[in-house]
């Protein structure tokens, strides 16, 4: 049965497969994971690669770290943001919860609106969804807001991604409302085999895709992230034996 759902591709290597193709068009996905798994970098590839490889422009909206420290995070791949914002394809747009302590950059804020409508954004990230437990205190509010939320970046007509931190270092995660509210869920999280630990990929729902639930070896290396989808992850192969 032909399939009648426009997808975008994720650019990174082995998470089209996972997902069924790529992401629904229009989508919002949270990405989830302990700290120092590589949610901010899964996320800044697909920013930077759906420029690079699409031609489709992005916004990284940052609650948690200033737009300098994330140009030079994404030097450390190889990935050249200000050639893409002077060309008016980026838009990094910092939405601190703490001090000004970059008075500078931050003196007149372009809001996410805005920055959708200069650049014609079609990708957005949000790194972290942590903005709404911050700035909404009650469990209502927080909820309303990241509905509006998610009704801006569908309306604006952008696929985008969530970053969702998780206390969790496996997939037995507690489930939050972003994760019911949103179209889709990744996991990334640490899997041991014997004295190391590994990264390893899930994927928990896309709506409307037909995906692959397993869990599947990942990698960080000079050039970004890979997912390999055919792959058992070691902890899991040796469990088999």
């Amino acid at each position: 049965m032909a399939s009648f759902i426009k997808r975008v591709k994720s650019g990174i290597p082995g998470v089209d497969e996972m997902v069924g193709g790529g992401l629904p068009e229009n989508s919002v996905t949270i990405v989830s994971g302990s700290p120092g798994i590589g949610k901010s970098n899964f996320a800044m590839q697909y920013i930077y690669k759906g420029i690079e490889k699409y031609d489709e422009s992005g916004i990284y909206l940052t609650v948690e770290d200033t737009p300098q420290n994330i140009r030079s995070y994404a030097k450390e791949f190889g990935w050249d943001l200000e050639k893409y914002e002077n060309e008016n394809k980026l838009a990094i747009v910092a939405q601190p919860i703490y001090g000004d302590d970059d008075k500078k950059e931050r003196k007149n804020p372009e809001t996410l609106g805005e920055a959708i409508e200069r650049i014609k954004a079609k990708r957005i990230v949000l790194d972290s969804v942590t903005l709404f437990k911050y700035l909404f205190k009650d469990d209502i509010s927080r909820r309303i807001n990241l509905l509006n939320f998610i009704k801006q970046v569908k309306d604006a007509n952008c696929t985008t991604l969530m970053v969702a931190e998780q206390h969790e270092s496996n997939d037995q995660i507690t489930y939050l409302d972003e994760h019911f509210l949103a179209d889709g869920l990744m996991l990334l999280f640490w899997s041991k085999h014997k004295e190391k630990n590994e990264r390893v990929f899930r994927v928990v729902k896309i709506r409307g895709n037909k995906i692959n639930p397993d869990v599947r070896p990942m990698e960080i290396s000079d050039k970004g992230l890979t997912i390999y989808p055919t792959q058992v992850p070691l902890s899991l192969a040796a469990s088999d034996r």
